[in-house]
């Protein structure tokens, strides 16, 4: 028949605990740490992962908006050049005008200079040829 050994059952059951006893401090709670330490590395790089995406995006985002200042910068530097070129075309064109004027008038009272001198030395020669055809005629 079948008999129980309290002794037996006492000291299996002793060793049970002391079997579960040693497990737990020198197996499970190892693992377990071990687990819990590897599970906060991961979180604490997913985490940075995530702060490096969103710095990445904001770096992103200042360089377009520093992009579009630049190109807005520019545009405005090629309007005001270009402002200033038309500015300058036109004061050249009343400068040109201006002095083409001053010349046309100049060659006028020069032409009209010359007609009066030529006109003059005209009269001087035609007395002088006067005088010398009524010289010649009177003698």
């Amino acid at each position: 028949m079948l008999s129980i050994n309290i002794s037996e059952l006492l000291l299996t059951i002793l060793s049970f605990f002391v079997l579960m006893f040693l497990l737990n401090k020198l197996l499970f709670k190892p693992v377990i740490s071990f687990r819990e330490q590897r599970q906060n590395r991961m979180d604490e790089s997913f985490r940075q992962e995530s702060l490096a995406k969103e710095k990445q995006a904001q770096a992103r985002e200042e360089a377009q908006q520093q992009r579009l200042a630049g190109l807005k910068q520019a545009q405005d530097i090629a309007e005001q050049t270009q402002a200033q070129a038309g500015a300058q075309w036109q004061a050249a064109e009343k400068q040109i005008e201006q002095e083409a004027q001053a010349a046309m008038a100049q060659a006028a009272e020069e032409t009209e200079a010359l007609r009066a001198a030529s006109s003059r030395s005209l009269e001087q020669r035609r007395h002088e040829l006067a005088r010398t055809l009524a010289d010649r005629l009177s003698q």
